[in-house]
């Protein structure tokens, strides 16, 4: 078990057990992953292990999913029975894509799973399942928010009113059932606000452009040169759609350059925790999408070959090496199991070692413990919101109004 899918487990145990989120635990992220796993716990009767195999099912099943959405995806804008299973098959550049699921709940993965489907949805004539779609991407993370926008954007380029009053009442009706327990459960709005609006803010990530850059090449590795690749498919369908001349992509494409520069902006310039690769699986699914576009413009059949032969000698390195053979790349860790008793203390950064130890949340989880305060695991992102307004460890979590007297004074 990785230890955030610790967190996302533990508290849709929690929840079913008493707990009230943003009140009784600390998470700057809304509540749809939690209402999920809440819901596997529910299913599971309570055993923890039950609950993570049913988490690590949930997680295969979703990359299944995403990779045959950007299939189809390509398939409906290139026309191509090729290069569309080659696209799909593109989301394993990033050695971690294949190997995550295996360690429990991650919602990047629903968010592109979500994402995706919203745009699927709408080119198939469903615009309120659309909706609905869109919005549990950004229930999943914030930055699902581009999602919403973009099949609202597809409405409004056909001028079909009809659809886009369709998206946007799906949308608003799965945003008012996701928050009903935020309000009348709960009872944290203010708290929601603050840990899901105001943490954002004043918690960015410090990493310069460069050190971004080589984490990403970093992450990738052998598949550094395929992403290039997708990037100038990318850049190909801009083109396209600015002079609206390739018979191959169209100004109605416009979608994926805008998702990708979203996410690569993320990426570059807000939220990217270097160390891990996790941040880098929403702008993948543009990176495939963008191999198909390329393959395609190709066009000759021994180019997208050779081509097809390349992204499968480097899959076969990312996948059944992880990444690397040892020789230039460290391989992507996979570490065994954590003996219990070497979870019963978290390692604390170097910065907050004056902080009183806590254990990790991998133990809290399978010891099945009710936290006694909201700021029980004490992330690095945490850690960093109680420094920006000077609180302690184990006190509340605070109300919008307590929270911006305390910004205000810092």
């Amino acid at each position: 078990m990785a230890p955030d899918a610790g967190i996302f487990e533990h508290l849709g145990w929690y929840l079913t057990h008493g707990g009230r989120l943003y009140v009784d635990a600390w998470e700057p992220k809304l509540p749809l992953s939690y209402e999920t796993t809440g819901i596997l716990a529910l299913l599971s009767g309570g055993d923890m292990y039950r609950l993570h195999l049913f988490s690590v099912v949930l997680m295969c099943g979703v990359v299944c999913a995403i990779v045959g959405l950007v299939v189809i995806l390509v398939y409906d804008v290139t026309g191509d029975d090729i290069v569309a299973p080659l696209a799909g098959l593109s989301m394993f550049l990033l050695p971690g894509f294949a190997v995550r699921p295996a360690y429990g709940f991650k919602a990047k993965y629903l968010l592109v799973l979500c994402g995706l489907l919203a745009i699927y949805l709408y080119t198939r004539g469903y615009p309120a399942l659309s909706g609905v779609a869109a919005a549990a991407s950004v229930g999943y993370w914030q930055a699902g928010a581009i999602f919403p926008l973009i099949v609202v954007g597809l409405a409004i380029q056909q001028r079909d009113t009809r659809a886009l009053e369709r998206v946007v009442a799906g949308g608003l009706g799965f945003t008012v059932v996701m928050l009903l327990p935020v309000f009348l459960l709960w009872h944290s709005a203010a708290e929601m606000v603050v840990q899901v609006v105001l943490v954002s803010l004043q918690t960015e990530e410090h990493a310069s452009l460069l050190t971004r850059v080589v984490a990403g090449v970093i992450h990738f590795k052998w598949a550094s040169p395929f992403v290039l690749l997708g990037g100038l498919g990318l850049v190909h369908t801009v083109r396209c759609c600015f002079t609206g001349h390739d018979g191959v992509v169209g100004r109605t494409d416009w979608w994926i350059p805008v998702g990708a520069a979203w996410f690569a902006f993320l990426v570059l310039f807000v939220d990217f925790e270097t160390g891990g690769y996790t941040d880098l699986i929403p702008g993948l699914a543009f990176v495939a999408i963008g191999v198909g576009v390329i393959a395609t413009v190709l066009r000759d059949r021994h180019q997208t070959t050779y081509l097809g032969g390349a992204l499968a000698l480097v899959l076969v390195v990312n996948v059944a090496f992880l990444g690397s053979v040892g020789v230039i790349f460290t391989p992507v860790e996979t570490p065994g199991p954590e003996p219990m008793s070497d979870l019963e203390t978290h390692d604390l950064p170097e910065a907050y070692d004056e902080a009183e130890p806590v254990p990790d949340v991998r133990y809290i989880y399978w010891q099945q413990i009710e936290p006694s305060t909201c700021h029980y695991r004490l992330s690095v992102m945490e850690l960093r919101w109680l420094d920006r307004i000077d609180s302690s460890v184990d006190s509340r979590c605070l109300d919008l109004g307590t929270a911006r007297v305390r910004l205000g004074n810092g």
